[in-house]
């Protein structure tokens, strides 16, 4: 069963085809991280198999292995019968609808069978020499020779040299400020952290970016180091923190520096082994980290979906390698509200360098979701400010503007501030939608099965097998929306109401400490964390992974679902239908 693809993944699938019909043939998608942009070049790949070409194979290129495994993971999503073989070190299966190919391994000389469609992941790298002369072997330059799909999040590389002789047609874009009025990304504000003496002015610059050298020596120095701890102590004393720093020599001075001050934390480089950096790694995934420093590394690949701050501690003038340090916080996840960009500067601003404010105005011109008012550009008009998150500015810059009833109606549907309010429970989320209805996000491994509880404490997942976080949560909350239940909306009216009678009742029956300035939007959610710890201790007991997870490996299996969350959809759309006419 593959996923349903979201609006705007959609619409860049159908985008691309149709350029391809338009004779299009070297196309660019630009999608920020967190986006999906495997899912869309998965479904892509899976549409050009089935009506384009069954007679090559769709090769898939990319500079790194986690970007590989990725592929790998995620093609199957969207494409779970797909035949899938992985061209790479020790490794030629040449046999597939599907080759994942290694970039170095291309480049080395290796040979592979004509592809029908060559798709480049993190397509930045793709001017590089030796890239570039891997496209060109492989005929994309050439009248008879395959299409190629590239996609990105930064379509500008660090040494300034653009993309547009490898692409020919820019098919598709969304910016960060688009996906996070959507709902798709994590509402995000910036902090600017000046560090004392520091005068990145005085840098030199290489390739249009700061002397690497030059740049750990300041900031390697005392001060700096402490200002780094001292900003996340001061800003982020409960964020789960990512930190870029320069160089190997920096990460571990900051990661030593954390450490003294009683901060679980580690760092993690390219010259580790591969062993130490996933243990690490996983580590922080599980919370026995609370700060992980990194250099040149996690850029790029990187899922910790409930990241909620990152911290600049290498500065940048490059825009594209600041969009990828700023991604790693803005994935959904039930738990987090928004998220934390600290800024390192000096007392003197280098006016190239790349701060959050100035990715924000460059957003703003580039957004499609938010009109220009005038010819004078609103988000010079109206920056945003020191601390301010993107939803608090826009909603400013509406307020301001009496024609931005675009941007205010966009605000209104910031899904991931969640539309919904989940409950943690330990490692396990849980949704309560009326009439004693519940959904979960259950933990199996490293991903999540979305359930639906059912009448008798019965569970039934929403799903035919366990999926990341995000697109687990995404099936869940697209069912809750069928029900247009007004229960689970974080932005209803009745929120902002005194609390009832009722509530104050039962929260004194179970000993929940309150005063008179509650809400009954504040007693729900007291009262919903500790129901919903007594329904997971049921599903705990009740939801047998492993079972569900054998009985849906066979075909009879998947129907039997597939047929049964269809009448629950019928269901819930009947069910809303009523709630509207009454």
């Amino acid at each position: 069963m593959a996923i349903q693809l979201r609006p705007y993944q959609q619409t860049a699938v159908d985008a691309f085809f149709q350029a391809l019909a338009d004779g299009r043939k070297r196309q660019l998608v630009v999608l920020p991280t967190g986006a999906g942009k495997t899912i869309v070049f998965g479904s892509v790949a899976r549409r050009f198999h089935e009506e384009v070409s069954r007679d090559k194979p769709i090769l898939v290129i990319a500079h790194r292995t986690e970007l590989l495994d990725q592929a790998e993971q995620k093609i199957r999503y969207v494409w779970p019968e797909a035949f899938i073989g992985r061209i790479q070190g020790a490794r030629n299966e040449q046999l597939g609808d599907v080759l994942l190919a290694s970039t170095q391994t291309l480049v080395a000389g290796r040979r592979i069978p004509q592809p029908g469609l060559i798709i480049y992941d993190e397509c930045h790298h793709s001017r590089a020499e030796g890239a570039l002369g891997v496209l060109e072997r492989l005929g994309v330059f050439e009248s008879d020779g395959p299409p190629l799909l590239g996609v990105t999040a930064t379509p500008s590389r660090s040494d300034r040299t653009e993309l547009g002789d490898i692409f020919e047609h820019l098919t598709y874009e969304r910016t960060i400020l688009d996906m996070i009025m959507d709902g798709y990304l994590s509402d995000v504000r910036g902090v600017k952290v000046e560090v004392p003496g520091l005068n990145l002015g005085a840098i030199r610059t290489v390739g249009g970016d700061y002397n690497a050298k030059d740049l750990s020596y300041v900031m390697n120095i005392e001060e700096a180091l402490d200002a780094v701890v001292d900003a996340v102590l001061t800003h982020a004393p409960d964020r789960k923190t990512l930190v870029f720093a320069v160089d190997v020599k920096h990460a571990r001075a900051l990661a030593e520096r954390f450490q003294k001050r009683g901060i679980a934390c580690a760092a993690v480089d390219g010259a580790m082994k591969a062993e130490e950096r996933a243990a690490i790694l996983q580590a922080f995934s599980e919370e026995r980290l609370r700060v992980l420093v990194n250099c040149q590394i996690l850029t790029e690949g990187y899922d910790q979906p409930d990241v909620d701050c990152v911290v600049i501690a290498r500065p940048t003038r490059s825009q594209a390698l600041y969009v990828q340090m700023v991604g790693r916080a803005l994935r959904l996840h039930p738990a987090k509200s928004d998220a934390l960009v600290l800024d390192l500067s000096g007392a003197s601003d280098d006016k190239s360098l790349q701060t959050f404010a100035r990715l924000m105005r460059t957003q703003r011109k580039k957004a499609v979701g938010v009109q220009v008012v005038e010819e004078q550009d609103i988000a010079d008009d109206i920056p945003i400010e020191e601390g301010e998150s993107v939803g608090e500015w826009l909603t400013r810059m509406a307020q301001k503007r009496e024609k931005a009833a675009q941007v205010a109606q966009a605000i209104n549907l910031f899904a991931n501030r969640s539309r919904y309010r989940w409950q943690q429970i330990k490692e396990t989320f849980a949704i309560s939608y009326g009439d004693n209805g519940w959904a979960y996000l259950f933990r199996d491994g490293d991903e999540f099965w979305p359930v639906l509880e059912l009448r008798n404490e019965k569970f039934i997942p929403l799903h035919e097998r366990a999926l990341p976080l995000e697109y687990a949560q995404g099936i869940v909350e697209g069912f809750l929306a069928l029900i247009e239940s007004k229960v689970i909306d974080k932005e209803a009216d009745w929120r902002q109401a005194p609390m009832s009678p009722r509530q104050k009742y039962v929260l004194d029956k179970y000993r929940i400490k309150y005063d008179d300035t509650w809400t009954r939007g504040m007693a729900a959610d007291a009262l919903g964390q500790k129901f919903a710890a007594k329904r997971v201790k049921v599903l705990q007991k009740n939801f047998n992974a492993q079972k569900w997870r054998s009985a849906l490996a066979e075909p009879h299996g998947r129907a039997w679902l597939e047929q049964r969350l269809m009448a629950l959809r019928v269901h819930a759309q009947a069910r809303a239908r009523v709630a509207q006419t009454s």
